[in-house]
């Protein structure tokens, strides 16, 4: 059924000035348990982008339990709603010129995006991409939009947006025209490229294309008919660089690559002599940008670009926490001066304002989800514009320490361990937290609402940075390839036996709780590990390898990646291990209660994974708890479901880690659950 939509402009306070907290003074005893919304309540306001004219901001704020567009004018210090969407939520705001913003809208977690527009006063509503495709029909095309590529400063009445309109699975560069939506093709894909990089002057320079296995990194002039001409060849086996963007003119590139080495690096290259040039960015233990595996064609992007200098100023990349490197003399002493007046948080540049006179900083940590700053670069003067999430208090917040430890067979794992305020770190409860993805992704210093929530409720929480993780080399990365529920899960297995070796948790009280690839992770440490873990959480995890990977489709190169990483199901081994691996193979093993939550639009990790396991548990005649949401996809972004789920988890562990009590957990077993979670 088709949704109207309407908008509004409801004019809406500014939000109060809160100071950012100093340190945590030494806490004489535990902090007060917080309700489950003060950890999982949507932000006050979030996504803040200047307009081209620097005198406005557009943002996201919650409305009805929503998060819905707002203006904020800079120059009357107000702020206007303009949408008001009740059932949806608007995300990713994009001023397309002075006056008119595109912003785009989930249906019900299912990841298929529209587009929308509407004027900065909420005038001239519009939807300009359908979500969906409707096959054989006129409305096809338009749903091939893939997403906003850049702001024509010359041109107001539209914009440079990618979108498969040659091919299905490819995208080119096409004009959209703002006010119809209707997409005209500027640049046709010259194989199967996942984007573009443009130089400063808005033209297509560089793409990189994928053929079985070959990675080509391809240049043109930029000319509305100049060709394609190739600039580097490597193999997946042999990687070499990738486009990240232009440099401080139109003929220098960022480019990351290994180089020989196993850590990425950040290089200039020179597109007039062909020729590698030196190192701007580089680290010792981390890679200094973000691939999603050998196989991402463009690394993320956390290039820092000047408008006014027109030029890459600086690269963002993580280490232990978040660090930016200046190749600008000027922003590396505006960084100074900023930290000087922020001790306490660490701060980045979000923003700058088209002209250049006004930043966008957010300062936080990992007690502090943020509090978002406007500088004045002329009056030298930097005030606070909004709290992101005022309910959270940094001081009642737990500090998340960084920690290494070896694993069994000699590697060094990375993650964060985070201790309950004013509790003895003895013999704690502990919440072993893996992260999803697996490949490429990684656990990071900042604020974490599921921990926190955790460290609130008195457990001590282990964040693993496993095998497989992005961040850590490529070597690092490939010894997770084909290991889900072998040494990926051991590794886990070692972080919680470290633990308990500090003498810091309860070996009778360890819970493991993740999303996604965290999701598989708990009911693989519940059924492979039993002995281990006292209760288990499982968020929209994978339980079935077989069905998980035997089911894909795609491309050549895309189903090439699938078997790197995960295996082939065609092959007899490779569908023996995803056998052996899948925890709705062996529900029998498991000895402990277990939550599971799924949604049922989940585009990600098909509803059927978690119906498996629920078979599976109820054969076994498991104690098991099931949440599934109809209208939810791969997490719940709806606030008030967000909201009902971890409010369950409350109550499940408070039943089943939090009081002693007699649980099934077979048909004729029965265990003693340990004692109150945090002694109390």
């Amino acid at each position: 059924m088709k949704r109207s939509f309407l908008f509004l402009v409801l004019a809406l306070p500014l939000l109060a000035a809160q100071p950012s907290a100093a340190p945590a003074p030494a806490s004489a005893g535990p902090v007060a348990e917080l309700p489950v919304q003060t950890f999982f309540q949507a932000p006050t306001i979030t996504s803040l982008t200047f307009s081209p004219n620097g005198k406005y901001i557009a943002c996201l704020v919650p409305y009805e339990h929503r998060m819905n567009l707002a203006v904020i004018d800079l120059e009357k210090h107000t702020k206007n709603l303009i949408t008001n969407f009740k059932d949806r939520q608007a995300t990713a705001p994009f001023w397309a010129n002075n006056d008119r913003i595109l912003f785009r809208v989930d249906d019900d977690g299912m990841e298929s995006f529209s587009l929308y527009g509407v004027n900065r006063d909420g005038s001239n509503p519009g939807i300009l991409s359908s979500g969906y495709s409707k096959f054989g029909t006129m409305d096809e095309a338009n749903a091939r939009f893939n997403r906003v590529l850049r702001r024509l400063p010359n041109d107001p009445k539209n914009i440079l947006v990618l979108a498969n309109l040659t091919y299905r699975d490819r995208p080119d560069v096409a004009l959209m025209n703002l006010k119809t939506g209707e997409m005209t093709k500027l640049v046709e894909a010259p194989g199967n490229t996942g984007g573009y990089v443009l130089d400063h002057d808005n033209r297509v320079r560089i793409c990189a294309v994928q053929d079985h296995g070959v990675t080509k990194v391809l240049h043109r002039s930029g000319g509305p008919k100049s060709d394609w001409e190739v600039l580097t060849t490597h193999d997946k086996k042999a990687p070499g660089w990738m486009p990240v963007a232009f440099a401080e003119n139109n003929d220098t590139l960022l480019v990351a690559g290994r180089f020989g080495g196993d850590r990425a690096v950040i290089r200039r290259y020179d597109l007039k002599t062909r020729q590698l040039g030196e190192i701007v960015c580089q680290d010792d233990i981390y890679d200094t940008t973000t691939e999603a595996s050998d196989y991402n064609p463009y690394p993320l992007s956390d290039a820092i670009f000047d408008p006014v200098k027109r030029q890459t100023v600086g690269f963002a990349y993580r280490t232990e926490k978040a660090k930016v490197v200046w190749f600008d003399e000027e922003f590396a002493r505006l960084q100074k001066q900023i930290d000087a007046s922020l001790p306490d948080t660490a701060n980045f540049l979000l923003t700058a304002s088209p002209d250049g006179s006004k930043l966008l900083i957010i300062a936080q940590s990992d007690r502090d989800p943020g509090v978002y700053y406007l500088f004045d670069r002329e009056k030298k003067k930097i005030e606070e514009l909004a709290v992101r999430i005022p309910g959270i208090d940094p001081d009642k917040m737990a500090p998340m320490k960084p920690i290494t430890f070896t694993s069994r067979d000699g590697l060094t794992i990375h993650g964060y361990l985070t201790l309950p305020v004013g509790r003895p770190a003895k013999n704690l409860p502990l919440i072993m937290h893996p992260h999803g993805g697996p490949y490429g992704i990684r656990d990071d210093w900042v604020f974490n609402a599921e921990v926190q929530y955790y460290a609130n409720r008195g457990y001590a929480v282990i964040q693993v940075d496993y095998r497989g993780s992005g961040g850590y080399g490529r070597k690092f990365e490939k010894t997770g390839y084909h290991k889900w529920g072998l040494e990926m899960q051991n590794d886990l297995t070692d972080a919680v036996k470290w633990v308990i070796a500090q003498g810091i948790a309860d070996p009778e009280r360890v819970v493991i709780s993740g999303a996604s690839y965290g999701g598989y992770a708990t009911m693989a440490g519940l059924t492979f590990t039993p002995e281990l873990y006292c209760a288990g959480i499982n968020y929209v995890g994978v339980t079935n390898l077989s069905t998980q990977w035997g089911k894909y489709k795609g491309t050549d190169d895309q189903l090439s990646q699938v078997h790197e990483l995960f295996g082939d199901m065609d092959k007899a081994a490779d569908r023996k291990r995803a056998y052996d691996t899948s925890p709705c193979n062996f529900a029998d093993r498991i000895r402990v209660p277990v939550l599971m939550a799924y949604g049922k639009n989940d585009p990600r990790v098909n509803i059927d994974q978690g119906y498996d396991m629920e078979s599976a548990l109820k054969k076994a005649g498991k104690t098991y708890e099931m949440v599934i949401e109809g209208d939810e996809g791969h997490g719940f972004r709806k606030e008030e479901k967000r909201i009902a789920f971890f409010t369950k988890v409350d109550e499940f562990l408070n039943r089943y880690v939090g009081t002693k009590a007699k649980v099934k957990v077979g048909p004729t077993e029965v265990i003693d659950m340990p004692a109150k979670a945090g002694g109390k």
